[in-house]
């Protein structure tokens, strides 16, 4: 039997002897880091948006779209099991509280 033939049959799942991976079938790893690009260009739209609004409580509601954003990027790290969801809610929340707070203090405070 030569090796073309080998491969060729069916193989038991336990089989610890085959090779599941032959060539280019390697996995890479590859990170999502455009999840978290897509969510900092969301931030900034909103946030921009609000602050040019901030003497009609902007800063409010700018505060109620970045609460729900970091709840949003948990609930689907969870449901992908994807750290880039997670390490964009956590990104979200700190530029988005900070800037937050640098507009309120800009636009005569909470």
């Amino acid at each position: 039997m030569t090796e073309e033939d080998n491969n060729n049959l069916p193989h038991n799942v336990g089989d610890e002897n085959v090779n599941k991976f032959s060539g280019d079938d390697k996995p890479t790893k590859k990170f999502k880091m455009g999840v978290v690009g897509y969510n900092m260009i969301a931030l900034a739209a909103y946030t921009i948006i609000f602050a040019l609004s901030a003497k009609q409580g902007g800063v409010i509601f700018d505060a109620l779209f970045i609460f729900a954003h970091v709840i949003i990027g948990i609930i689907l790290a969870i449901a992908f099991r994807s750290w880039m969801w997670l390490l964009s809610a956590l990104m979200v929340l700190i530029i988005g509280f900070s800037t937050c707070v640098g507009i309120g203090n800009l636009g005569g405070g909470l």
